[in-house]
Formats: structure tokens, sequence, C-alpha cells
């Protein structure tokens, strides 16, 4: 009887000063997390930027498939999840917000549109040229 009398003492005097100790630390690392997330989203959608005196090309949805799988355009940006073609040197999804997605020209792998080659083959992707004209 004494043990259990001991343990609802820790519980409800001990435990509750450990707690308040640490309560404003772990709200203040909620806070700091919450805010490094804004701000690295800020920057990724920041860097989808158009430049002056262009205007935004066209997004264009792909075909519905009548297999499993759509047959994706080689060396185009899509989006995999809302089956869309982007221009080449977009980056990001205008509606989810995601990666795009590249087929090599070459050997068909599927990878980010802003890598620069393929890592299978090596291919360039032509996703470097666009950053280099701004």
């Amino acid at each position: 009887m004494e043990q259990i009398k001991e343990f609802i003492e820790f519980l409800s005097e001990d435990l509750a000063q450990i707690g308040a100790t640490l309560f404003p630390f772990a709200a203040l690392g909620l806070v700091g997390l919450y805010v490094l997330w804004l701000v690295i989203g800020y920057l990724r959608v920041s860097q989808v930027g158009l430049a002056e005196g262009v205007s935004p090309q066209p997004v264009l949805a792909l075909p519905p498939a009548e297999g499993s799988e759509a047959e994706r355009p080689r060396g185009v940006p899509y989006c995999a999840v809302d089956d869309l073609v982007y221009p080449v040197g977009a980056r990001f999804c205008t509606v989810c917000e995601r990666d795009l997605m590249i087929d090599c020209v070459n050997c068909g792998a599927t990878l980010a549109a802003g890598e620069a080659s393929c890592y299978r083959c090596g291919t360039p992707t032509g996703a470097a040229e666009p950053a280099l004209l701004a």
C-alpha cells in the first residue's frame, strides 16, 4: 500500500515539476520546427518564380491510360500524382507542390526533374540549362 501511495505522490508532485520545467523547451522546439517548415516552403516556392516579360507556359493534362500506367513522355517534366505535363525547366507541381519527375530520353529511367543528368546512363537532362540563362 505504501508503494502505491509513493507512486501517486511521484506522479502528482515530481512528474508535474519535471513537466513544467520541460514544457517551455518542448513548445519552443515545436514552434522552431514550424518556422523552419515555413521558411523552407517559402524558399522552395520562390525558386519557381517567373522571369520578367515571360508569360507562364500552359500545363497540359496527360491522356487517360487504358492500362494501369500512363505512357509518360520522355524528357518532359510531369507530375505523377496529378497527371500533368509541365514545360522544360519546371521543377515543382503547381497543384500539389511535389517534385516533378522526368524520364530519361536515353534509357527511360525515372528521376527528379531538377537532376542535371541521369543516374543510370549519365545523359544530361537539360535541367541545369534554364538556371544558367536566368
